[in-house]
């Protein structure tokens, strides 16, 4: 009985569909030709929409799997003098009153308004997707030994590469996309990130938008819409134009934004302010408004979004110290998604940063007891630590960003973040110090005893200091050297010859570890000796005699095993206020006593 009625079900869908569609008659990519003439709808001042005229020049098939394009050539209002503007796209283009797509492409240079037109059926199979959760993940997880070095190498200028690339390569499009910026000098964003300039955005100052509450105008087509990366202190929103609109849907730029597929940012009406004509590329000035609904889809023939639906955020909030009188507080939410939520943190502190600070040369960066990523259901990430030098800001502010990136896109569970709260003292000098020697106050010791460490470091531009502390021989050592290092943390995790390879069980053994990581306002003290150990499936085992560890790491032995050369016999530290840097290294003989 189903199998016969399913047809008749299927024709009764299909017969919905189109009755949807007629509403707004379509002219599709096989049916344009060359000479007709149209009419485009957009905004060149406010909210007012205003009318252009279009004639079709030609078509380009099979530019991409799927995709075609419409040149036409675009007239009146300020066309004529200022060529297709970025900000346009998504502007309606309709002939003998049938919607044939929107304004998505145009050519720097050009001295004519030629636009390319992405053809409306190819937006509409977007308004035909279902929303979907836009938190995706699958990111590597980092081994013990990966973790242990993420604040003393070059792991974050690679991420923060790798990042940008992945992010912002996919976003070249010949129409580019206004980014107004609010609330921070758009160099910093630009400083941060500048990729955003080569990617397709036009960064510009804008003024701070409206309140959500505040009324807005319903969107229509031609209607000025703002996709909201950061609202609140910090406003970063890309603005463009509506397609289409169908009760709660929304089509518009024609084009994406990232091409991250489902996603979940605010949806604003927005202002034009101004038209800014310029030889390459000229632009609308906007700013957003008040938001009206929430994007969920970015693809690559436009964006969809929906009237009335709430976004998720992630709320961020800054308590900055040292760039004046005073303590200054920002509050704002960047969106939450995998890949948007990392870029978007580090760019706004940056943007903070060089809007009240010196970011250029030497400085000091630390966050904070305080510092954290707020989990919901699993334990807060602390962020605490110090940094200095020239990279001290690039480090202070990418740091929270690898982190929180390492916590959404990891690979067991999918984590809700509560929220991000950063206490940043910044100071223009560099506060560094470095280790010049260490002293012990006897050099031969029995298990058990007690033995001083006096350590000597260098502050910039400051007379040399003397720390001590006491250490304790554990009471189960057998005789022989012992050796001790005294170091900064980068210094000690260089000192360790064999990285650790295991990999975390779960989110909360890697929230674990990362609370544990060694930080660089301290002295290390480490001591070590040979070991005939090895690690066998995640799992140590020291002090091995010989033979069976020749067994055990000798080819096609028993699977995931790692030679262990040394063992760590201890580890005490001594707090400075100090990013410390180098490290000695001193012999200890253990006696039998």
């Amino acid at each position: 009985m189903r199998q016969r009625f399913a047809p008749a079900l299927l024709i009764a869908v299909l017969a919905v569909c189109l009755e949807a569609r007629a509403a707004v008659p379509t002219l599709s990519f096989e049916e344009v030709r060359p000479g007709m003439r149209g009419t485009g709808l957009t905004v060149f001042a406010g909210t007012e929409i205003e009318s252009f005229d279009v004639e079709i020049l030609g078509k380009l098939p099979n530019i991409g799997p799927d995709q075609n394009l419409i040149l036409a050539r675009l007239t009146g209002g300020p066309l004529e003098t200022t060529g297709v503007l970025a900000g346009m796209s998504g502007s309606p283009i309709t002939i003998d009153g049938k919607l044939v797509g929107a304004v998505a492409y145009a050519w720097s240079f050009a001295t004519q308004a030629i636009a390319g037109i992405t053809p409306i059926e190819e937006m509409l199979a977007v308004a035909d997707l279902e929303d979907a959760d836009g938190r995706r993940s699958g990111y590597l997880a980092p081994t013990f030994g990966e973790l242990q070095r993420l604040h003393s190498s070059n792991q974050l200028q690679t991420f923060l590469s790798d990042l940008r690339a992945e992010l912002l390569s996919s976003s070249t499009l010949p129409l580019a996309i206004p980014l107004s910026v609010s609330g921070v000098d758009p160099r910093g964003l630009l400083r941060a990130v500048p990729e955003f300039g080569r990617a397709g955005f036009l960064v510009h100052q804008a003024g701070a938008g409206a309140t959500p509450a505040a009324p807005v105008e319903p969107l229509q087509p031609g209607s000025a819409v703002g996709l909201k990366l950061v609202r609140g202190d910090v406003d970063i929103t890309a603005t463009g134009t509506v397609t289409w609109v169908d009760e709660d849907r929304v089509l518009a730029f024609g084009h994406p934004l990232f091409g991250l597929g489902s996603v979940d940012l605010p949806m604003t009406g927005a202002r034009v302010e101004a038209l800014l004509p310029n030889a390459r590329q000229s632009m609308r000035m906007a700013r957003a408004l008040g938001e009206v609904g929430a994007v969920r889809q970015d693809r690559s023939a436009g964006v969809l979004g929906r009237v009335g639906a709430r976004p998720r955020m992630i709320p961020v909030r800054l308590q900055l110290s040292g760039t004046g009188a005073g303590q200054h507080t920002f509050a704002f939410d960047i969106a939450d998604d995998p890949l948007l939520s990392p870029l978007l943190l580090y760019v706004s502190l940056n943007g903070i940063l060089a809007s009240s600070a010196r970011v250029v040369g030497g400085a000091t960066v630390q966050l904070r007891e305080g510092s954290v990523i707020k989990m919901v259901g699993a334990e807060d990430v602390t962020l605490d630590n110090l940094y200095a030098g020239i990279t001290a800001v690039e480090y202070g502010t990418g740091i929270a960003a690898f982190v929180l990136h390492l916590l959404m896109n990891n690979t067991w569970s999918q984590p809700q973040i509560a929220g991000v709260n950063l206490l940043l003292d910044y100071e223009e000098v560099p506060r560094i110090a470095r280790i010049r020697r260490a002293t012990l106050d006897c050099y031969r010791a029995v298990p058990g005893e007690a033995v001083e460490v006096t350590v000597v470091v260098s502050p910039y531009r400051g007379p040399d200091r003397m720390l001590t502390r006491q250490i304790v021989i554990p009471p189960e050592t057998l005789p022989g050297t012992v050796s001790i290092t005294i170091g900064s943390a980068a210094a000690v995790i260089d000192d360790e010859q064999q990285p650790d390879p295991r990999l975390p069980r779960d989110l909360d053994q890697l929230i674990r570890l990362i609370n544990r990581l060694r930080r660089n306002d301290r002295i290390y003290i480490l001591a070590s000796r040979e070991d005939s150990g090895v690690l066998l499936g995640g799992h140590r085992m020291p002090n091995l005699p010989p033979s069976v560890a020749r067994v055990l790491t000798r080819p096609r032995g028993s699977g995931n095993v790692t030679y262990i050369p040394r063992r760590n016999i201890l580890e005490e530290v001594l707090l400075t206020d100090y990013a410390i840097e180098g490290s000695v290294r001193v012999e200890l003989e253990v006696v039998a006593p």
